[in-house]
């Protein structure tokens, strides 16, 4: 089914709109991210993700910390069939074995308003009350503000990082770095590098700053095993998956790869969390294809 509302929308109009969306009505009827199916895909892997994690880890720090830099509204609208899920704030928030502290971050004053409205009513029903600070501010500016607001020292951190496009800077990723036990997951915008290269090589920063050089690669196959590596040797996050399993791609109905899922971490079991968590994914992907076979 075809929703004329959506399929008349621009990438432009939803820009406009911060991606906010009045079409598809979430049930506490705040406005919700609009999103492709793609997102839903990689919300999946995270909540199976967080979940392994959150109930490893419950006795093992005192500290648990969720950082989410793009953190958005808290629920996502699939335009394509109108259904919506909570987006990776809510997720996190509403696990069985919550983290202890969040910090969710948008630079969009009403995306901000909007996810703190709803955080107020997940918490308000949660026995367990997880401190939580909602900062509207540039990730990247305001990188030291949001390290300032949680303690580093005996705490374990998932720093989840989603933009649209290119938009986190490798020296914010630095200074996560300072972090004892950290794991990130992170969007590779993959098209983003693809359709702007000539114009992020003739005078745009944008991708200098997210590579953290000027020397990166111009063949796109090996953009992202020069990224990965530069995880590994310069930010110490050892746990990288490997370059035969390459990341998790994230598409378009057509196919088309939009971004990677990149998995980091300076401890070799959250590396096996996020294997696990994608293994699962695509068993129920794969069963998922197999009824649309028979």
């Amino acid at each position: 089914m075809k929703f004329d509302s959506c399929t008349k929308c621009s990438d432009n109009d939803r820009r406009d709109n911060e991606c906010l969306c009045d079409n598809i009505k979430a049930l506490d009827g705040l406005p919700i991210r609009c999103c492709h199916q793609g997102t839903f895909e990689k919300l999946d892997i995270l909540e199976y993700y967080l979940s392994t994690f959150s109930k490893a880890m419950r006795n093992q720090f005192l500290c648990r910390n969720y950082i989410d830099l793009f953190a958005g509204p808290g629920i996502c609208g699939n335009r394509e069939n109108h259904k919506t899920k909570y987006g990776s704030t809510l997720l996190a928030l509403n696990l069985e074995y919550p983290f202890t502290h969040y910090i969710f971050v948008d630079a969009m004053v009403s995306t901000s308003e909007i996810l703190r409205k709803r955080c107020e009513n997940i918490t308000e029903r949660l026995d367990f009350k997880p401190k939580y600070d909602i900062l509207n501010l540039d990730a990247n500016k305001g990188i030291d503000e949001v390290l300032n607001k949680i303690q580093k020292e005996r705490s374990i951190t998932v720093a989840f990082i989603d933009p649209n496009g290119i938009d986190v800077h490798f020296s914010t990723l630095e200074k996560l770095a300072a972090f004892p036990h950290l794991d990130i997951i992170l969007n590779f915008a993959v098209l983003d590098l693809k359709r702007n290269k000539a114009r992020y090589r003739s005078g745009n920063q944008k991708a200098d700053l997210f590579f953290g050089t000027k020397d990166w690669p111009d063949d796109k196959l090996k953009m992202l095993p020069y990224y990965k590596d530069n995880l590994r040797d310069r930010l110490g996050l050892t746990y990288v998956e490997d370059d035969f399993e390459g990341a998790e791609p994230i598409s378009t109905r057509t196919g088309g790869i939009i971004y990677y899922l990149i998995y980091a971490s300076k401890n070799e079991l959250g590396l096996k969390f996020w294997r696990d968590a994608r293994k699962y994914f695509r068993r129920g992907r794969d069963r998922q294809n197999d009824l649309f076979r028979n």
